[in-house]
């Protein structure tokens, strides 16, 4: 999107719904027929916006959506029965908490049930409305984060009635290190799944996230969980070609200026110039989710030319050594951020965090564009 349509807007995030719904159905190409692919929106979208995200997603077809808590859920229930889709399945990976019962069944919301408290409640909750009320029940294989435990397991395999009255679609468990195919935790965490799948017939079960869903079809069950492969990003931030890029990140060229050799660039003058330069300063910064890391690691794409991010990225600005620039280039007066050279995973690399975190950091100042709906 060219910056000279953003009006007062310094950066802008082009997001490829198009490439989302590529990327969604490549995961789902990985599965049997039988096996639902799902898609996770929480943290609005992994920062790309999850009414867009997910109302281009339904219309492509997809009809299970994860969110982590209620208020992003209903938010999103909101948006998509205005579009049409009140049929489509909304889950909260973070339970029913005491004072959200109502909320999820007034805007028809599934809990992800992370422990007895949560079903007991739930289960009340449904015997009151004399209503079968749906649930996920989740079970901890090795994350030691949510589910059930070993121990309230096997309280409810003793106690199934505690199920009595209620619509359990699918048990579920998370992967803790799917991203690496040859980790033997996973087949541990499999091994450890269908032990304790067998006390439950009948029951649909899950399993996978985007690393999973890329491992051998034993991990698929009967619905798969993508997340940040979604968005264009392998979940290990390895080159792939399997996945479409989904993010374009522009900024404003906001200065051009020249400098001498040995002046210092930034806070600190962590940079020092060895030879006469032309600096660009560009409107973005860490209020913008643009890492506070990158300084001296990154590079920009000017035209068909990259240059270097140099001295500290501050709040609301980045310098780059754009001496080598074609001039002709700089009179477009924007750059590329994230491009084909320099995509999510290798940003990520160069923050020293994971891609999940660039993209979930974007902040609320970048304008959001979005195409190919």
């Amino acid at each position: 999107m060219p910056l000279s349509v953003m009006g007062h807007i310094d950066s802008c995030l082009t997001i490829d719904l198009g490439a989302i719904i590529a990327n969604w159905r490549y995961i789902d190409s990985l599965s049997s027929a039988t096996t639902t692919t799902a898609a996770m929106v929480k943290a609005n979208g992994y920062g790309l916006g999850a009414k867009n995200v997910a109302e281009a997603l339904a219309n492509a077809g997809c009809t299970e959506f994860f969110v982590a808590n209620l208020g992003e859920a209903i938010t999103l229930r909101q948006h998509l029965d205005e579009r049409g889709h009140k049929q489509l399945r909304i889950m909260t990976l973070h339970g029913c908490q005491r004072d959200g019962l109502d909320d999820h069944v007034a805007f028809r919301i599934t809990p992800v049930l992370n422990d007895l408290e949560q079903l007991s409640r739930w289960h009340m909750c449904s015997q009151q409305r004399s209503e079968s009320l749906p649930a996920l029940l989740h079970i901890d294989t090795g994350m030691t984060r949510l589910g059930f435990d070993a121990d309230q397991i096997d309280w409810l395999i003793e106690n199934k009635s505690a199920l009595d009255g209620l619509d359990c679609r699918y048990l579920m468990s998370h992967l803790v290190s799917a991203e690496v195919a040859d980790d033997p935790t996973n087949a541990l965490q499999l091994a450890t799944f269908n032990e304790w799948r067998r006390w439950f017939p009948g029951m649909p079960a899950s399993l996978a996230n985007s690393a999973g869903s890329m491992l051998s079809p034993d991990y698929h069950f009967q619905m798969t969980r993508p997340g940040i492969a979604l968005y264009g990003a392998d979940p290990a931030d390895q080159a792939t070609d399997k996945l479409m890029r989904v993010v374009t990140w522009q900024a404003r060229i906001i200065q051009l200026r020249q400098a001498k050799a040995g002046d210092h660039v930034g806070y600190g003058g962590t940079h020092l110039l060895d030879r006469p330069s032309r600096i660009a300063t560009i409107g973005v910064g860490y209020a913008d989710g643009y890492n506070r890391k990158l300084g001296g690691k990154a590079s920009v794409l000017i035209g068909p030319q990259t240059a270097p991010v140099i001295g500290r990225v501050s709040m609301d600005s980045v310098t780059v050594d754009v001496t080598d620039i074609d001039p002709a280039h700089l009179q477009h007066g924007f750059v590329e951020l994230l491009h084909d050279d320099y995509n999510l995973s290798r940003m990520a690399g160069d923050a020293e965090t994971i891609a999940y975190e660039i993209l979930t950091r974007l902040g609320t100042r970048p304008s959001r564009h979005y195409q190919n709906s």
